[in-house]
């Protein structure tokens, strides 16, 4: 048996027949490369060398099949979406998962383009764009997407990578798609955790400062108008001294259910820390924003504790408009906390600046 070596095309064969013709009285054997694939067995067969009648058999060597089938193994059980392209954009292999992901069996997507398989519009135009510029650049290229299957709408992450001939022309697209949705929710669920007071689900102070900084911005731009309650409770540290820490916890929790219930979705409210919360009340003139300190303190005195009696708490509430003054947060924050100071002063519950 002689070995060569080529890309199997039917070109290269016939030249490759040519050269090892097999004779009347004999077999002729050897081995060529096909393309993208393993080193492949040609074997040629006598049927009739009058007629020129000659049977071709392409087999792995038995070492490379197992390899070969072990290979296929392992891209046949991955949890990810393997599939390969033409450079028209046709499928020549995919692997289960994508039927799983798609809910339509991957034999049924073999030759066909991406809008060919019932794929959504948006999706296919996306993808077929990157696989055309995979093609033109030689450049591998990232896609992140969404895609409803069985399981409910998915994230996605996928990586499509040229294949070239040994000439370096780009003949086909391997693309591995991933899904990414428990990344995602992990994701949010840490940007969740550093955004917001764990006890209560309100904004913490650094986002909360953050998010009233953007809304300062417009107020200067004279675009909106921001009243802020900067809200304090009265007697807190006699509910955790007298009933525990815990019983203290509940009472936080609840003024922070009843923060996010008095007011409204496009108002910001936040943990500050400690017994400190504040609320931001968007495009809210002082007189309404008096009206919701007085709603928000008359719940704060209602809460009870387990026994259904009143815990005898309750909540200063200091109340300024922002001005042109406060070029930042702070600047409001520092006000409004010089009023909050004047009333517990006072004894009165709350005060507007």
């Amino acid at each position: 048996m002689q070995s060569i070596t080529g890309q199997l095309d039917e070109q290269s064969l016939l030249a490759r027949l040519d050269d090892q013709w097999p004779s009347a009285v004999g077999n002729a054997a050897f081995t060529i490369a096909a393309q993208q694939e393993p080193f492949w067995q040609c074997m040629i067969r006598v049927v009739d060398a009058e007629q020129g009648d000659y049977l071709a058999i392409l087999r792995l060597p038995d070492e490379l099949q197992a390899s070969h089938d072990a290979f296929v193994t392992i891209i046949e059980n991955l949890p990810d979406v393997v599939t390969r392209y033409s450079r028209e954009f046709r499928c020549i292999y995919a692997n289960p998962a994508l039927g799983v992901a798609t809910g339509i069996p991957a034999e049924t997507r073999f030759g066909k383009t991406y809008a060919e398989t019932g794929a959504p519009v948006a999706l296919d135009a996306e993808f077929e764009a990157a696989f055309q510029r995979v093609v033109d650049t030689g450049e591998p290229i990232e896609i992140a997407f969404d895609y409803a299957g069985p399981s409910g709408v998915r994230h996605y992450l996928g990586r499509a990578t040229p294949e070239f001939d040994h000439e370096g022309r780009v003949t086909s697209i391997l693309s591995v798609v991933r899904d990414i949705s428990e990344v995602r929710r992990l994701q949010h669920q840490l940007e969740q955790l550093a955004r917001t007071d764990p006890l209560t689900a309100l904004l913490n102070r650094r986002s909360f400062t953050a998010r009233l900084g953007l809304e300062l911005d417009l107020v200067q731009r004279g675009q909106a108008g921001l009243t802020l309650l900067l809200l304090d409770l009265d007697n807190f540290k006699d509910i955790n001294d007298r009933f525990g820490h815990v019983a203290g916890d509940r009472v936080l929790e609840t003024v922070g259910q009843v923060l996010t219930e008095e007011t409204r979705p496009q108002d910001v409210a936040a943990r500050l820390g400690g017994d400190e919360f504040c609320v931001a009340l968007i495009n809210t003139d002082a007189d309404s924003a008096r009206d919701v300190a007085q709603r928000i303190s008359r719940r704060i005195r209602g809460i009870c504790g387990q026994d259904g009696r009143p815990l005898g708490i309750s909540a200063s509430v200091g109340v300024a408009q922002a001005e042109e003054q406060d070029k930042t947060a702070e600047d409001l924050l520092s006000r409004v906390d010089v009023l909050l100071y004047q009333v517990k002063s006072s004894g009165t519950t709350a005060g507007t600046v």
